[in-house]
């Protein structure tokens, strides 16, 4: 009876394992690169380029348009990526991302195709490479390291949004020349520096087939296990929506297009990117926010660039720790925007604010009152004794998909159970802060998931200790 029972179960399974995988198939599933970058949620971007040096205050739009005058301005004499790197990590960054290239055109490594780069200027005898200097830092600090490259602009050879100026076969041969030193510019910093953690494409990366280089291919050949970071053709993961270092709540870690084609651009853009902003929790594709600002980015300023005389917009540290709660505690990771100055370090009073910033961190996320894991549709942490509690830090165990769409949080007063909060999205992780509140248990609550809800960690603190 027991065989034919077996016999039975298991053509069963055969018949409907194909719709069993369906059904498990419709919560995306992040890669390994998209799971390391949620892990991080502090990233560093370290952008340097030729204007750093030339003592006036920097102009994007201006910059796009105008080549710089002198090349041999760029003589960082005191160069140090380690101590770029430490700054970085003292802050509990765990990538860091270097502007190989930025809206100049000027390569900050020795590249073979491009001759706009560090092989052209007087600096180190020509023989300089930030580059492979940045990655090895990033190495001994035991940092991720992943490279910004900017095409879309570059004021010497002439190039906006893409695309050289002019008619005929002029504009159509400078346009392939262009894009063959895109293409060797990606296979250079792909295949000589190991492995990365992302490549940031600054403002997208027109493929070939909007007349641009094929950088998708020579990527995905050299860097399996990395973030890609976008084209019309792969986005593993999108913009928050704004550069103020937050994002709203609920921000879900999904999306419905795997980018954002024409097709479907208005849709993307309306509202206020609401999209990017929210994502959506039926989305088909797993595509995790991320959440960007300049650390000098305060009281009306927004450099991403060093400019001297300008600490007094570096963000108090009151307002970075605000950010981290509504970025990394809103599910996405929270990318800072350093700025290394013209002696080739990072300026002294930025490196101690974000020591600052790392310490802090630490002192609110490191010592919790009450801990617990678990599956299913409740889960109670009785605390040691009653106290006052202010903050909880939820995490779902993304490795199976962002399960959960709605949760309570309650605590056990003298009054009864009491509630707390009521919200959607956990994902990678939700942070809550409120007054004071003095319990014995805290109580989360599912109401709604898409497969049994499986909580990685619950988590209360009192931040006032």
């Amino acid at each position: 009876m027991l065989k034919k029972f077996i016999g039975i179960l298991s053509l069963f399974l055969i018949a409907f394992s194909p719709l069993l995988a369906q059904n498990q198939a419709e919560v995306p599933i992040p890669t390994q690169a998209q799971l390391n970058w949620q892990n991080a949620e502090l990233v560093a971007v370290f952008h340097y380029d030729l204007h750093v040096f030339d003592g006036v205050k920097y102009n994007q739009q201006k910059n796009r348009i105008t080549p710089v005058e002198d090349i041999n301005i760029f003589n960082p004499k005191q160069l140090d990526t380690d101590q770029w790197v430490k700054a970085a990590k003292d802050a509990g960054c765990k990538i860091a991302i270097l502007t190989a290239t930025h809206e100049t055109g000027f390569a900050l490594y020795q590249s073979d195709v491009n001759p706009y780069c560090l092989k052209a200027v007087k600096w180190r005898d020509g023989k300089g490479d930030i580059v492979k200097d940045f990655v090895e830092s990033c190495r001994k600090y035991d940092v991720l390291p992943g490279i910004y490259i900017g095409i879309r602009w570059n004021s010497f050879y002439g190039i906006h949004d893409f695309k050289v100026h002019g008619e005929g076969k002029f504009a159509e041969n400078r346009q392939k020349h262009y894009n063959r030193i895109c293409e060797g510019m990606v296979e250079e910093l792909m295949s000589r520096y190991g492995d990365l953690a992302i490549v940031w494409f600054d403002g997208g990366a027109h493929g070939p087939e909007k007349g641009g280089p094929d950088v998708l291919r020579i990527f995905e050949k050299h860097q399996s296990n990395c973030i890609f970071y976008h084209n019309t053709q792969r986005a593993d993961m999108r913009w928050g929506g704004s550069e103020s270092g937050i994002v709203p709540y609920p921000c879900w870690g999904t999306f419905p297009y795997p980018f954002s084609h024409s097709t479907n651009q208005e849709t993307i853009f309306k509202n206020n990117f609401q999209l990017l902003k929210e994502g959506d929790p039926n989305g088909h594709h797993y595509m995790p926010a991320m959440s960007d600002a300049p650390l000098r980015g305060y009281n009306g300023r927004h450099e991403w660039f060093w400019e001297p005389s300008d600490e007094e917009h570096i963000y108090p540290l009151e307002n970075l720790v605000n950010m981290y709660c509504n970025s990394v505690g809103h599910n996405t990771s929270l990318i800072l925007g350093l700025t290394p100055d013209n002696r080739g370090l990072m300026p002294e009073d930025d490196v101690k604010r974000l020591k600052e910033l790392g310490d802090e961190i630490t002192r609110r996320f490191s010592n919790p009152v009450a801990s617990a894991s678990g599956t299913g549709e409740k889960l109670i942490l009785k605390l040691p004794k009653k106290q006052k509690i202010n903050q909880i830090v939820l995490m779902e165990d993304i490795t199976k998909g962002e399960r959960i769409r709605k949760f309570v949080l309650e605590g056990k007063t003298s009054k009864g159970w009491d509630p707390i909060f009521e919200g959607s999205c956990i994902g990678h992780k939700f942070v809550h802060r409120f007054d004071e509140l003095e319990v014995s248990s805290v109580r989360l609550k599912i109401s709604e998931s898409e497969d049994e809800p499986i909580i990685k960690t619950f988590t209360v603190f009192n931040t006032k200790n």
